[in-house]
Order: C-alpha cells, then structure tokens, then sequence
C-alpha cells in the first residue's frame, strides 16, 4: 500500500465507551430543543440525569457514555456540542460534564445577550431591532473552540437552515465518519481518501461527506442564529479536491426546534445504508428506540395572543407585541409541537409509551418564557423552573386535543353525512392519501395538477369521476385547505358530488384573487404598503372571508365527501389544532363550518387577518377558536395527515382493519408542493446578518421571515416521509410534485396580477413535463429520480386509483351483493332462454 504521510491523517476521533447498537437492545437518543437563555431548564435536568448515572457506574460517567445520538437545536445544538466535544486534556473525556452547563450559562448569557436597564431602553431597542439584529453575537463566536464535527465522543445532529440554499441543513456526525466492519481505519481528511489495512477490504463501510465536517464553533453559531436576535452565519468548508462549499445559516428552529425526529431520521438513513454498527435493527424499527425529549419551556397556559388582537397586527405587532415575538414564538412552537405529536403517536401505535419520554412545563409566564432577558433573577428563576420540573409528574400529549396529559378519548364511530363513493381501506390494498401545500396564489400549481389527474381518472371511469372517490384522505394546509374543501364539499344539488371538478379550481383562482389580493400599482405603492403593513395586516381579507362563505354555506366538516385533515394553528393557546373529520367522531366541538376552517388555515401572519369563531356541541357548550394559517406548524401537510390515520387505526376503526398502525407500506401518498425559488438564492448571510425586522419582513419585495419558516417547514416533512418510504423500499408509493425553480415574482404568495396569474397556470402546466424528482437524503436537494414524467407518474398512478376502488368496490358487502344479484339475473336469463 506504500508509505502512509502520517502527518496528513487522523486516526478516528476518541469516542465514548458505548458500544454500537447491534450488541443491544436499544436505540438511545437524547434531544434538547432550542430556547435561547431557557437551556437552563434542560440543564438543570441534564445535570441531575447525568448524577445519577454517576451514582450507578461512578463519577467519571458522562451522558456521551450512554446515548447512541445527542442531538439539539439552536441552545440545544450549544448543549449538544458541550456535551460531546472531547478534552485535549482528557482522552475521551467530553469537555464539559452536565453539571457545568448551568454555569457556563449563568456566566455567559449576560454576555452574550446584554441588557440595557435603563427608562429609555424599550424605545431604543424597539427602533435598534427595526434596522438590525438586537444583539451582535460577536462574544458567542469568541467562546467557541477549533473542535471538529467528525471529533465528538458520541453521533451529534444538529439541525440549521440555509438561508441562501432555502433549505434545512443537518449535520450530523453520521456523514462525516468512515467505518469498516473488520479492521480499524485511518481517515486521510485532506484529500477524502479511506485506506483500510487490507486492499480492497470487503468489510469497508463508508460515509464520508467531507463538506458537512465544519468546525462544531460554526455549526453552533449558525444553529443559534435566531431571526432578529442575532446575525445570520457564513462560514465556508473544503472538500477532496479543493472546492469550496459555503453556508448561510440562520437558527435550525426555523425548521425543527425539537429536533428529535431528525435524530430518528440519521439513524433510518444509516440502516439503510448498511451500517452494521445497527444490524439486525431494521429501518423504522421505531420500537428499539429508548427517546428523551427535553423542551425548553413554553407560555402555552398564559394564553396572551387572542385572535382579535393578532388580526389587527402588521409587522410591528407580529414581531414586538407584548415584549415578545409572537411570529416567531408561534413558529418555534409550532415546530416543537408537531415532532411531538408525531412521536407520540408512533410510540403509542407501538405500544411503547415508555420508550418516549418527553419532559416539557407549558407555564411559563413573563419574562422567564423570554429567550434573551439574561439578568441575574431571571436566570436564576429559569435553574428554578428546571428544578421543580423534576418534582412534577410526567406527562404525554392527549393526541385528541393537543394538551399534555395522559387522557385517551372514547368515541362511537358514526357517520351521518354523504360520503363518495369509496368504500374503506379494510376492502383494498392501500390507503390512498392526496396532500396540498400551503402557498397563496400558488395554489394555481397544484390546482393544474390536480385537474390533469382529474381527467385521467375520467378517461378511466367516466365523465362523473372525482378526485374524492378515490382518496381516503384529502388534507390541505392554507390555499391548500381552501383547495381541499373545494374538492370535497358535497354539492346541494348533485347527491354524492363535489362543489367543484379540479378543473374548476384554477378557474376559481383566476377569478377571485385578485379581488383577495388586490395590487396597488401606482409609483408610491411599495413605500404605502410598508408603512400600513408596519400597522396591520397587509390585506383585510373581507373579500375572501365572503366569497368562502358564499361558496361553502353552511357545509360543516363532517359532511365532506371523503375524510380531510386541515392543519391551523391557536394563536391563543399556542398549539397547533387540526381540523379532521376523524376527528369530530371524538370531539363535536371540531365539527366547524368549512368556511371557517379555510379563512382560519389561510389567514398567514402579516398577510390576511388571525380568524376567530365559536362551535357550539350537543349540550350548548361553546368553544372559542383564535387561529392563523396551518402553514406555521405544517405547510406541507402530509405527515399530520399520515398521524390521523394512525390514530385512527388505534381506535380500532373498524375500516382499517386489518392494517396495523405504522403499516407505512400500505400508504400511497400524492404531496402536491406550491413551489419555491430555492434555486435563486436570493438570500445570502451576509444579507441577513444585518437584518432587523423590517429586514426580516420586507426584504426582496417578500416576507424572508415567512418564507424560510413555511419552506423548511414542508422540506423537514419530505424528508421525513421520504426517509420512510426509502426505508421500506417502496419510494414508488410516495409521491412528490414540487417545482423549486421559482422566480422571485413568481414565488410570491400574493401578486395576483393577471400576468403572473397566468405564468403559475404554465408552471404548473410545465412541471407535467419534468421528470419525477425526489429529495436527495444526503443534501437536501431536489433530483430528478429516473426519465419518467410528473405527468406520466400521474397516469400510471390513475390506474393504481382505479385498480384499488374496483377491488374496495367487489370486495365489499354492497359490491358482493351486486355481483350475486348479476349471477341470478343471469341464471334466469339462461333458464328463459
């Protein structure tokens, strides 16, 4: 093999005592959210877990030692490196022990986020915040040390978002690391090059993506570059041959502030790929996993943002209301919560509740729920809220209703409406399930696609097919919860039929927003609308509010003609509340008019006004509703809606019987994407590092704030989903139509001028013709997946559709029954004749 230039190599890291996987019986993975100064609840609970392990196995015991992934977000992806960067002095020592974590914030945090105590101080920060970030992270970048991600004692992933790239961007030591099954390896880190200690071994097991392997100081800096509070981070990387990657990276909670799913995602992808640290764990072996989840806090009892006073915020409102930032805690929270859902149903599917344990206080109040008010007692009282978590019970999320208990829900299923003619699941082989992102007037892409699929279903079955006679599921986020209502309101005039054909729903669009969103194109427009979108929403959304309501009536959700998930979010409650029609067969007071559900689902913050409305149930109990666009806590829709078939599978539906609850393989799952301009990169770091929140929310003739909380929002959710169906080879069971090629104009949620209208109608008319594209697992981005068509993938699946409603239709009781009153018509025929 020739002499090796020991000077150019490195041996692999010094890592924790912990054994790989495949020597026992778990999983374990650590995940701490992001929260700014609020890492001090986490902390206090880290150090006490951490002691205790000591008590078990002595004082050197570290949590490195025991967790197979540590994974954390913005303060938790701080946390995360503290935990897992190695000692020089120390061998495999990590750098910090759990109990040092509270110190360094105690110490540091004063630093980092300054306070100025004096009476003018809220005027000057509010007018300082307008033009740039409020603090400038400069001591935070000072502190942080030369260690290396492919260095830490244990796998780390910590999620970022790429503002330029548009996309979530994870490292994760998985990608950085080379293993061989046999023999030990040498890394030769400046030119990518593995040598093993035989030629050609046959044991090698590679997974090298040297660009990813970024100082862990860069990764934390740009996981904690929270919008507004501190600058965005750019910092560049080399690969094998010298090219240069750079990263524009802002706060990795903009896509996943609970990052644990991402964590359970590393580890799928790494079975996949054959790592025998995990053999013989399968892929979405979810019941191997042994989860902590540690949140940061939240102000969800405090209930402080009514719908009535967010309707009347503009941009100041969204970002400075009640000494805070509602736009942003919304989202945050948003994220935190749908992970936590999604977890908590699978685990619960599994029957492993145990297995999950996610600890979290949902009352703060004032300025310990703060993410950056560092004096003395407010930090001290945050030591304090972690202390008395511990004495507090342990908690689970009521899947029913969003709120942390431990209740389960009984319920008769009942179904008193018109329903298309599909009959369930238990008759077939598949669930079939339709999912339509958020995104304004883009609606006009999927609306196009829609219509294409439409009528092949009517080459196939006639002119009277529609597209809610052959999903199970219909779930629609925003523009695209107005399209999912549209498709399955039943028609007052025609039993068993939609209000609208797809081909109806660009017709639609055409006609109606520009009345939604009407254009001011005089020469002092730009600067009128800043100064009133400075003071209230940008549009008053009054025309939109009548126009639903003439359309949809008094059509309330469970009378659609096939099962609709529709994501909003409580702006009062800060939670996410999906509207489900599975749902009301639990809780009545879901049952809402449709009208309301779409004004709520698309009332986007800064954009069209919060919505709220009350429901009435059986007895005359009320329930008040203060909601903003789904697209906050799920713009592409399509895993909540995948979480409300499991949950009704552990119901034990009867219509799904004999599927099992993460019987993924059995889904066949069309995710229909709005579009985005991820390929301009019209956003850079050194752009946003600037920013305040005029920058945040007027840059670009857009919104970038909004824009990078929706788009990573339905990227985090097709990755996960795609990760799923790789896992199970089945990728020919999900698909996804996205165009992400989108101009600046174009990309806009709401220029509804005839001609930019009409060019959304020819993208989507265009995406027909490009190949089926999938998002590549390593980088984020998305590829063409082989020669065929969008639009030849739609035929084929038309036929799937077809095939699978025939077999529901013969295997049925009414269809058996059709086919023996055929046989007797034709025995008396044959005895006439």
């Amino acid at each position: 093999m020739g002499s090796i230039p020991h000077e150019n190599f490195a041996v692999a890291s010094p890592k924790s005592p912990l054994q790989a996987p495949n020597y026992g019986n778990l999983i374990t993975v650590l995940s701490i959210d992001g929260g700014g100064i609020r890492g001090l609840i986490p902390g206090t609970i880290l150090a006490f877990l951490e002691s205790q392990l000591q008590k078990l196995d002595g004082e050197e015991a570290r949590l490195a030692d025991y967790f197979d992934v540590i994974t954390g977000t913005s303060t938790g992806g701080l946390v995360t490196a503290m935990l897992t960067t190695p000692d020089p002095n120390n061998g495999n020592r990590p750098l910090f022990a759990a109990k040092d974590i509270n110190d360094f914030y105690l110490e540091h945090c004063p630093k980092i986020f300054p306070q100025d105590c004096t009476p003018f101080a809220p005027a000057t920060n509010l007018v300082k915040s307008l033009t740039g970030p409020k603090y400038d992270g400069q001591y935070l970048h000072k502190i942080l040390g030369e260690t290396r991600l492919h260095q830490t004692l244990t796998n780390v992933v910590i999620p970022t978002f790429d503002i330029k790239q548009l996309q979530p961007k994870i490292f994760s030591s998985y990608e950085v690391l080379l293993f061989c099954n046999k023999y030990p390896i040498i890394t030769y880190l400046n030119y990518n090059l593995l040598l093993c200690l035989c030629s050609f071994c046959p044991y090698i097991y590679v997974k090298n993506n040297p660009c990813k392997n970024a100082l862990l100081s860069d990764i934390c800096i740009g996981t904690s570059a929270a919008p507004t509070y501190l600058p965005a981070h750019q910092f560049e990387t080399k690969d094998s041959t010298g090219k240069v990657q750079e990263f524009h990276l802002i706060d990795g909670g903009v896509a996943a502030n609970n990052p644990t799913l991402i964590a359970i995602n590393e580890v799928s992808k790494e079975i996949s790929r054959g790592s025998p640290d995990f053999f013989p764990i399968k892929p979405n072996d979810y019941a191997r996993f042994q989860v902590l989840s540690l949140g940061t806090g939240s102000q969800k009892c405090e209930e402080k943002y009514p719908a009535h006073m967010a309707a009347k915020w503009g941009l100041l409102g969204w970002l400075t209301c009640e000494h805070s930032t509602p736009l942003i805690d919304v989202f945050m929270q948003a994220s935190s919560d749908m992970v936590d859902f999604h977890n908590a149903t699978v685990f619960k599917a599994l029957k492993s509740e145990n297995s999950y344990l996610r600890i979290q206080d949902d009352t703060l109040s004032g300025t310990v729920a703060s993410v950056d008010i560092a004096t003395k007692e407010n930090l001290d009282n945050l030591v304090k809220v972690g202390e008395n978590l511990l004495k507090k019970p342990v908690s689970r999320v009521n899947l029913e209703n969003g709120i942390p208990r431990h209740i389960i829900t009984k319920f008769n299923f009942f179904t008193d409406s018109p329903r298309s003619p599909l009959q369930p699941p238990t008759y077939g082989n598949l669930i079939t399930l339709l999912s339509i992102d958020g995104g304004g007037i883009r609606g006009l892409i999927p609306g196009t696609v829609l219509a294409f699929l439409e009528s092949q279903l009517q080459k196939l079955d006639g002119k009277q097919a529609r597209l809610a006679d052959y999903f199970d599921i219909i779930s629609g986020t925003s523009t695209g919860g107005l399209v999912t209502a549209m498709l399955t309101a039943p028609d007052p005039k025609k039993e068993n039929r939609p209000l609208f054909a797809a081909k109806d729903i660009n017709e639609f669009y055409l006609e109606h927003c520009p009345k939604i969103f009407p254009q001011d194109s005089s020469p002092f427009a730009p600067a009128a609308n800043v100064v009133k979108s400075l003071m209230g929403p940008k549009y008053d959304g009054k025309y939109l509010h009548d126009i639903v309501r003439e359309k949809l009536g008094e059509t309330k959700l469970h009378q659609t003609l096939t099962n609709v998930v529709i994501p909003t979010f409580d702006i009062k409650q800060l939670q996410p509340r999906i509207f489900s029609t599975y749902e009301v067969k639990s809780d009545p007071s879901t049952d809402a008019l449709l009208s309301d559900i779409c004004i709520a689902t698309s009332a986007a913050p800064t954009y069209l006004p919060a919505h709220h409305f009350q429901t009435q149930d059986s007895t005359g109990k009320t329930k008040e509703f203060n909601l903003i666009d789904g697209g906050v806590a799920a713009n592409n829709p399509t895993l909540v809606a995948m979480n409300e078939v499991t949950k009704e599978i552990l119901r034990g539906n009867p219509e799904f019987f004999p599927i099992k609850p993460t019987d993924y393989a059995r889904f066949l799952v069309v995710s229909l994407g709005t579009g985005s301009p991820k390929s301009e990169g019209k956003y850079h770091a050194n752009m946003a590092a600037k920013w305040g929140v005029l920058g945040w929310l007027t840059s670009e003739h857009s919104t970038p704030l909004v824009d990078i909380f929706m788009q990573a929002s339905s990227d985090m959710v097709d990755f996960h989903i795609a990760t799923v169906f790789q896992a199970l080879q089945s990728e020919n069971s999900y698909l996804r139509i996205q165009d992400d090629t989108l101009s600046q104009q174009i990309s806009s949620v709401d220029i509804a001028t005839k001609e930019n209208l009409e060019n959304l109608v020819k993208v989507g008319e265009e995406l027909l013709k490009k190949p089926v594209s999938r998002v590549n697992l390593e980088n984020g981005q998305f590829e063409p997946a082989g020669k065929i068509t969008n639009g030849e993938a739609l035929i084929r699946l038309a036929a799937v559709l077809s095939k699978e409603k025939q077999l529901r239709d013969m295997r049925s009781p009414l269809g058996k029954l059709a086919m023996e009153k055929n046989e007797e018509c034709a025995h008396v025929n044959n005895t006439t004749t």
